[in-house]
């Protein structure tokens, strides 16, 4: 295990009991599986992930995730999507926290990629859109977007005066009401990524580009766009970031046929609670960066 991943989990309710069970648990899907395990990966946040080889000699990536809320419906969103923008899920235990995954080679990141800023965000939509293409069936077992930002609103009401008073409050309230208003006036609803930043977007065989690690949810698209904007290739680094905001979220709408202030809204939504969860655990710094991303955002788009 990775120490950071370790750290983080170690920092959790029950962490430490489920990083003492780790080696029965992938000792049991290597056996049940029949896998030969190689090198653990890097990275992550509450997961060990490692390279595996099947019975058949394929490569493959088996990933054991904490127990948490997001990873919740990682394994009925891969399998929903099967391959379409997507590693494929191979197989999957019974809690659906213990994924083997087809292995996506040669696996660079997009955030590492050459290449000019915009023609490296139409990949990543791209991506996006493949996402977005199927319909969700109704009985599909994801958590509604709507369930999750309404816990969101309430959780950045009660930390603004708690954590950071001197918000803006123009600022704070208007994402508060976005993150309750954006999910009820969706048009359409999608199998969501959740986490689409350019570090879970690596290089495949099979297509040019293929998503990894969903946070997955049920909902309104705008939702997602946010990391992916920011991530690539940071415009906050700008003296006016406007312009360049408005560029590529223009760009955005255009590829996923989607509205571009719906889109910018909901980043601007996105990033006000990313900012309070982040006071929430003392990165100040980090809070107030992403704070300042939500005031460009709010700014380019007239909110």
């Amino acid at each position: 295990m990775p120490r950071s991943v370790a750290r983080n989990v170690d920092a959790l309710d029950g962490g430490r009991e489920w990083l003492e069970s780790l080696p029965g648990t992938l000792a049991d899907l290597q056996d049940g599986w029949d896998l030969h395990l190689g090198r653990t990966f890097t990275g992550g946040t509450c997961s060990w992930v490692g390279a595996a080889r099947t019975a058949d000699d394929e490569h493959a990536v088996l990933k054991v995730s904490f127990p948490h809320r997001e990873a919740r419906g990682e394994a009925e969103a891969l399998r929903f999507w099967d391959g379409a923008g997507a590693i494929r899920l191979l197989r999957s235990n019974a809690d659906g926290f213990g994924l083997l995954l087809e292995a996506c080679e040669p696996g660079a990141a997009l955030r590492d990629a050459a290449g000019e800023p915009e023609d490296l965000l139409t990949a990543g939509l791209e991506v996006l859109a493949q996402l977005w293409s199927k319909r969700p069936d109704p009985g599909l077992g994801l958590e509604p977007l709507q369930t999750v930002a309404d816990d969101w609103a309430g959780l950045v009401a009660e930390r603004w005066p708690r954590l950071r008073p001197e918000a803006d409050p123009h600022l704070v309230r208007t994402a508060i009401g976005l993150l309750e208003s954006l999910p009820r006036t969706a048009e359409r609803s999608v199998v969501l990524h959740g986490d689409i930043n350019p570090g879970n977007i690596l290089a495949a065989q099979r297509s040019p580009w293929l998503a990894i690690d969903p946070k997955p949810m049920v909902g309104d698209p705008g939702y997602d766009l946010w990391p992916l904007i920011m991530q690539l290739d940071s415009p906050m680094r700008l003296i006016e970031p406007g312009p360049t905001l408005r560029r590529r979220f223009g760009l955005a709408a255009d590829i996923l046929s989607e509205p571009a202030d719906r889109l910018m809204a909901w980043s601007t939504a996105r990033a006000v609670e990313s900012a309070f969860d982040r006071y929430n655990i003392g990165a100040y710094k980090a809070g107030d960066a992403e704070l300042a991303q939500a005031t460009a955002l709010a700014d380019a788009a007239g909110l």
